[in-house]
């Protein structure tokens, strides 16, 4: 039997193996995924509260310093009542006044909202870190548990590169490249295994499992028998048999 067909679907093996170790390495191992995502979604609640407390603080200033300009304004043209000489004076006085004093009110019950909203921000702000304790205890311990193995899975991480670099200087270069473009082209998914269905009558058709073109019944028997490596006419990925795989 040719070699080819089962070196590259070995190979393929170890590969994939090798990434799911490897992103398990350098991301968020399986047995502390949930922790971590309770974890990291109640520190971005606990993140945005803090945010928007902050920003809240932040307009409460601006907003009393408009009132307190807002106030001024009114006082000068309460001052200036004494100083009118006529009715028609009077009465575009009492009409600025009467201005300054409604912008006056919408700025303090502004006021008054953003405070009422700062104050129940705070309030969750608060309810939200109490309860945040045990379980940042709970993800800070799965870390260090995970830390713990980090070693021994880098260890493993390295055997299987250094598996897959053996298996991979014994398979022709050419072979070795095509497979890189069709896994970064069908995102690992370079190999396809061969299935069959039978007709009435008897006969047999295989097909690509990925793409389901129909192989060719010569081809098949080849890649089936012979362990030929070959490359499917629909998707460009390499054909494996169930004795291959």
């Amino acid at each position: 039997m040719n070699p080819l067909a089962p070196q590259l679907a070995a190979y393929d093996r170890l590969v994939r193996k090798l990434a799911a170790e490897t992103a398990r390495l350098e991301g968020v191992p399986d047995e502390m995924q949930a922790v971590h995502e309770e974890y990291t979604a109640a520190r971005l609640e606990i993140d945005q509260l803090a945010a928007t407390a902050d920003a809240a603080k932040h307009e409460r200033v601006t907003r009393e310093g408009a009132v307190a300009e807002a106030q001024e304004k009114l006082r000068k043209f309460q001052q200036q009542v004494s100083q009118v000489r006529n009715q028609r004076e009077y009465g575009a006085l009492l009409a600025e006044i009467d201005g300054a004093k409604a912008a006056l009110r919408e700025l303090e019950d502004g006021v008054l909202d953003l405070l009422e909203h700062a104050e129940a921000t705070q309030k969750e702000l608060a309810e939200r870190r109490a309860g945040f304790g045990d379980l940042e205890a709970l993800h800070t311990a799965a870390l260090a548990a995970w830390e713990s193995k980090k070693p021994e899975v880098a260890s493993a991480v390295g055997e299987l590169e250094r598996q897959a670099g053996e298996q991979r200087s014994a398979l022709p270069r050419q072979i070795v490249a095509q497979y890189e473009r069709l896994r970064e082209r069908f995102r690992g998914e370079a190999l396809a295994l061969m299935t069959s269905t039978e007709r009435a009558g008897g006969t047999v058709l295989w097909h690509c499992s990925s793409c389901n073109y129909q192989v060719r019944p010569q081809v098949a028997l080849e890649i089936r028998t012979r362990g030929a490596l070959v490359q499917c006419d629909g998707c460009s990925r390499f054909l494996i048999s169930d004795e291959s795989a």
